[in-house]
């Protein structure tokens, strides 16, 4: 009987790394998909939603046709949903010297949250203003009470959105914390 040599163990050093590689992969799509998917949830492209996901987890500005490319759709929706959420001030289009193409990254303001706010303070004097044009008798206590639940909804909306913004800013809060 001969004795052979002991078969080499299979290096599974690069395993871990490759299923890691797998489970970012995994996770990033799911994340792009999920954006897609909240954001069609308030009457917005699913494309666009999924631009941001992805413009999110990019730490730099990403090419315009390398979007179409990781997100596997045309240049024409591509071009559609950048305008879209540039108008909104969600991204930004930036370029590079001697580059003649775009490029896109997440706006780190928060312009878009401080302009739903503004909205927000809108509404609320558009009902202080009724209510102050309101004869005393059209409609009674009914029609001044709505307008009051309107204009404390729409102001705590402001002020909630405000304190928000101003506690990311800061880097206050987390995940568990209670309401402000």
């Amino acid at each position: 009987m001969t004795v052979s040599e002991p078969t080499p163990a299979p290096d599974r050093s690069a395993e871990p790394a490759a299923a890691a590689d797998l489970s970012l992969h995994v996770a990033e799509e799911r994340f792009i998909e999920a954006m897609g998917l909240a954001h069609e949830e308030d009457r917005l492209p699913r494309i666009a939603g999924r631009l941001v996901g992805l413009l999110i987890l990019s730490p730099d500005p990403v090419r315009f046709d390398h979007l179409a490319e990781r997100l596997r759709v045309s240049r024409a929706s591509i071009s559609t949903n950048t305008r879209l959420l540039e108008n909104m001030g969600v991204i930004q289009r930036v370029t590079r010297p001697g580059d003649r193409r775009d490029y896109f990254q997440i706006n780190e303001e928060p312009g878009l949250l401080l302009r739903i706010a503004d909205r927000y303070r809108v509404r609320q004097a558009s009902a202080e203003e009724m209510k102050k044009a309101l004869p005393p008798n059209a409609g009674g206590e009914v029609v001044f009470e709505r307008l009051e639940r309107l204009i404390r909804f729409y102001a705590i909306l402001a002020d909630s959105l405000q304190y928000v913004l101003a506690a990311v800013a800061d880097g206050e809060g987390n995940s568990n914390s209670g309401s402000p």
